[in-house]
């Protein structure tokens, strides 16, 4: 035996349901349909088909059941007119037009009106946002949705209310499973009746929450939002200065202009250290540069003045200010040992004759550019540069600090290593074995360079 088919609800609860979305549907099917008379067809068809398959629902599907049904009749796929009582909305296309009618006119939620429409709802959105135009920037325009909520708010008010005598759709014969007996069949008479005395109780719930006082009082009811006046703004701490010396994102290269103009010379100081010390002057015998900072002394630097090599920064070319920056970074990467080496040379340098310093300029701008960037490392890996300058002059950038590390703490022996390394390594291996390298522990690593170098 096969399960008895239910039997639609009662007429009154249809007929209830369909009253109390019947302004909505008129004014989504004249909308969408762009003729009154077709309209009106496509309603009468829709109801009569949904007066016969309401059963088959539960009620809470009922909304999204009625406009699949009236959105599904030919007339629903036309072109609007922009005639109508929503001329904006009517010029969309039919698919798009219908999207928002579901949601300003039929009321529907978003996952109701995708199922209505058959599809997803990351779809429907998609529908809605291709309804509306776009601003200057490209956005959706809200001003647009916001007036055409309001036309669709002032066609339904101005919906005529429909007749107390309209029709009730007709009612298919019921369909019953054989049945034994009559308490049987009273008994599921019963059933149905209290069926339909709860569905109309739920209509009625639903149509008022279908009409727009209805959904007003709810809104009103769920968007409540208590206002309470704010604290009276307590002063600010500080505000901001432009001129502020303190804010000036140079304000530390600035503030040691002595050091700066150390890391300026850093190449040259450090060709001297090794190179041309013997034609600077002796140190004087008092303990003048034991302490390091009093080698080059550095220039006072009052608020005042502090301010006038800001504004004589900020006139500097970005390729400038670049360069120092880098320059101050060399110096800063440069051991402590280094650095109080090259500033009592720096003091030693200036101590002699305008003229014998130019000389000694002149014959360090004579080296080679290769040269050049060796002594930019310091004066004891610039004067091995030339050896393993063609190992490391061109190194992947997050390998360059590591690199200057391990070559800073190299030994002699390993330089030498390393400066044989670079004779015999082709250019193709060389990235290589700077990976190797780097990987070797410290303890380990002479051996590693001695045995590379006999394989």
């Amino acid at each position: 035996m096969t399960n008895p088919i239910p039997p639609p609800p009662q007429p009154t609860a249809v007929s209830a349901f369909l009253r109390g979305l019947d302004r909505r549907a008129r004014l989504l099917a004249l909308v969408q349909s762009g003729d009154a008379t077709a309209a009106q067809r496509a309603l009468d068809a829709a109801a009569r088909v949904f007066a016969t398959e309401a059963g088959q629902w539960p009620i809470a599907q009922w909304p999204r059941q009625y406009w699949r049904l009236l959105l599904s009749t030919p007339s629903m796929r036309h072109t609007g007119s922009a005639a109508g009582p929503l001329p904006g909305i009517a010029r969309l296309p039919p698919q798009v037009r219908a999207a928002l009618l579901l949601h300003l006119v039929a009321a529907l939620g978003e996952a109701d009106a995708a199922a209505a429409l058959g599809i997803d709802v990351d779809a429907y959105q998609l529908r809605i946002r291709d309804a509306l135009p776009r601003d200057a920037l490209g956005q959706p325009d809200l001003d647009v949705w916001r007036a055409w909520r309001a036309a669709a708010q002032r066609a339904l008010d101005a919906m005529p209310e429909a007749a107390d005598d309209a029709p009730v759709p007709p009612q298919p014969p019921v369909t019953q499973a054989d049945e034994a007996g009559d308490a049987a069949r009273h008994r599921r008479r019963m059933r149905w009746l209290w069926l339909g005395v709860a569905l109309c109780a739920v209509a009625l719930v639903a149509s008022f929450f279908l009409h727009p006082r209805g959904r007003e009082l709810l809104d009103s009811w769920r968007n409540h939002v208590q206002v309470e006046p704010l604290p009276p703004a307590a002063a600010p701490k500080a505000r901001f200065d432009p001129a502020d010396p303190a804010l000036h994102p140079d304000r530390a290269l600035l503030a040691e202009p002595g050091t700066l103009q150390l890391a300026l010379q850093l190449p040259l100081l450090a060709w001297l250290a090794t190179e041309a010390a013997d034609a600077l002057p002796a140190p004087p015998l008092a303990p003048a540069f034991a302490d390091t900072a009093s080698a080059v002394p550095a220039e006072p630097t009052p608020a005042a003045s502090l301010s006038e090599r800001m504004r004589a920064w900020d006139q500097l070319s970005p390729l400038q200010r670049a360069r120092q920056r880098g320059a101050l970074a060399e110096w800063q990467a440069l051991p402590t040992e280094e650095q109080a080496l090259l500033r009592r040379l720096a003091a030693r340098f200036a101590a002699l004759p305008s003229t014998e310093q130019q000389a000694l300029r002149e014959r360090y701008a004579a080296l080679s550019f290769d040269a050049h960037r060796g002594w930019h490392l310091g004066p004891r890996l610039g004067r091995d540069w030339p050896r393993i300058g063609a190992l490391f002059a061109y190194v992947e950038p997050g390998e360059r600090e590591a690199l200057l590390r391990l070559l800073r703490a190299a030994s002699a022996e390993e330089l030498d290593t390393l400066a044989r390394l670079a004779q015999i390594t082709p250019p193709e291996a060389r990235a290589a074995l700077r990976r190797e390298l780097l990987a070797q522990l410290p303890a380990q690593r002479t051996a590693w360079l001695q045995a590379r170098l006999q394989q």
